[in-house]
């Protein structure tokens, strides 16, 4: 167990996982600002608690969960939607992951595509596929963060999968003028 008096070891464990925790956050409310106050506020809780953490176990998972629970209590709290703001949602998830090459994408297929596209995706799709590819958890992390079984985190990520072709697909036949040969599983298409 780590030593909760020790201040260091929680910078040294959490701090490093700030940018992603916020990037998380922001998936999840949408807004700048709640998704500041929901990364606060699960940082002062994981400091806490942090005696509970177990060293060697995935602490951006451990972080995710704190911070996925907060954001539901906050929800049943406040019995609200958060509100849409998909502009800074995108350019913040396109800076987190900015050190990470592109995909394999088709030709025409900016990585800053694939994200807006993912914003079409329905919720619970997006964030279990956020979690996988973008995160890149595997799919018993992404059941505890999520709070479901492992089953059906491979059932979202599929669907999730599904819709952003889809949504990408649309995309880059709205930029072609509805003149794009590419579809989910081809890597050519016509410009």
């Amino acid at each position: 167990m780590p030593d909760a008096a020790d201040p260091t070891e929680f910078e040294r464990t959490a701090l490093p996982l700030l940018p992603d925790c916020y990037a998380f956050a922001l998936s999840l409310t949408r807004d700048a600002t709640d998704a500041e106050d929901l990364v606060q506020e699960t940082f002062l809780r994981a400091q806490r608690s942090f005696d509970q953490f177990e060293p060697g176990t995935h602490a951006k998972a451990w972080l995710f969960t704190i911070l996925r629970r907060l954001h539901i209590d906050r929800h049943r709290r406040a019995k609200v939607r958060p509100s849409y703001q998909p502009e800074e949602e995108m350019e913040v998830l396109a800076v987190a992951r900015t050190e990470e090459p592109a995909a394999d994408l088709p030709p025409g297929v900016e990585p800053g595509d694939v994200l807006a596209a993912l914003d079409e995706v329905p919720d619970p799709f997006r964030l279990a596929v956020r979690l996988r590819d973008i995160d890149g958890f595997p799919y018993q992390e992404i059941g505890r963060i999520l709070g479901v079984p492992p089953g059906t985190v491979m059932s979202r990520i599929h669907r999730g999968r599904e819709s952003l072709k889809q949504a990408l697909v649309l995309r880059m036949e709205r930029r072609a003028g509805g003149r794009t040969g590419w579809r989910p599983g081809s890597t050519t298409g016509t410009p």
